[in-house]
């Protein structure tokens, strides 16, 4: 640390002076980091367990809709009734049913073969992003693991995606979380 040199009122500069210096071995000190806080931490354990967790049920329900079109179908037409309870397709006509259901068991099936593994890549992303959080490394990769947690809707990650996503971010926009990164 040095005394900046500052004018001397005869149209020069002071001379700068020596303050401190870096440690006996001569080189200059590289700053240490600080402990990562736990502001940090929780979100992005958060981010990892639904990330592994959707990798996981993703994985499983894309290979059985994959390898198995028969069982995804019934996977599918066993669903419906609840749905039909919760009001979608409550309308259809009785006799019609059976038709429709069988119809629109095929079209999400169908779907569900690309659906199910692009959630899949999301789930990784989202556990890359918390994986960055945790370790610190890249900022940009934790904050679009947190808006990718908000955004993985199917299975049993939607609701702690969304609390761990919006708690990350929230903690990603404070100015100690930003030091906590190295650039």
């Amino acid at each position: 640390m040095f005394r900046a040199p500052v004018r001397d009122g005869s149209g020069g500069f002071t001379p700068a002076v020596l303050i401190s210096r870096p440690g006996t071995s001569g080189a200059a000190r590289t700053p240490t980091r600080k402990p990562v806080d736990a502001a940090l931490l929780l979100p992005a354990f958060g981010l990892l367990f639904c990330g592994v967790a959707g990798l996981v049920v993703n994985g499983v329900l894309s290979y059985q809709f994959l390898t198995d079109p028969a069982g995804a179908k019934q996977y599918i037409r066993n669903q419906l009734p609840a749905l039909r309870d919760a009001g979608v397709g409550a309308d259809d006509p009785p006799a019609e049913r059976d038709r429709i259901d069988d119809e629109r068991a095929e079209t999400a099936a169908r779907a569900m073969r690309w659906v199910l593994p692009l959630f899949m890549v999301v789930s990784g992303v989202v556990f890359a992003g918390g994986l960055a959080m945790a370790t610190r490394r890249s900022y940009r990769l934790a904050q679009v693991g947190c808006v990718a947690a908000m955004l993985n809707i199917p299975h049993f990650c939607c609701l702690p995606g969304s609390i761990a996503g919006l708690w990350g971010l929230l903690m990603l926009g404070s100015e100690e979380a930003r030091e906590q990164f190295a650039r």
